[in-house]
């Protein structure tokens, strides 16, 4: 049996994910670690804040960008939801983004 292909970063379009980009950008920026203790805690802060609308848009990402992700690389993770993204998280292994990404999806 073969392993399944990990996917590359390109194949997924941030652009696709307007609410997850503006979110990121709004808690996760460049500077997101000087404000927040760890990236739980910055999404934590974005669904306080969050209006009801915005919140079940980026669920609805969020859910989507999971599936996307599965079984990508680390490194490639770190690539795309940072640069990608438009932001300055660069989760450390696959968990944390996974454990960020389900938070927003509302698991």
């Amino acid at each position: 049996m073969t392993a399944a292909p990990k996917k590359a970063p390109e194949a997924i379009d941030p652009r696709n994910f307007p609410a997850i980009r503006e979110a990121f950008r709004g808690y996760l920026h460049e500077d997101w670690t000087t404000e927040y203790a760890d990236s739980a805690d910055a999404v934590r802060a974005f669904r306080r804040d969050a209006g009801e609308e915005e919140a079940k848009a980026v669920a609805v990402e969020a859910k989507k960008l999971l599936a996307a992700l599965a079984g990508m690389e680390v490194r490639d993770l770190r690539k795309l939801l940072g640069a990608g993204f438009g932001s300055g998280w660069r989760p450390s292994t696959a968990a944390e983004a996974d454990r960020v990404l389900r938070f927003l999806a509302g698991e």
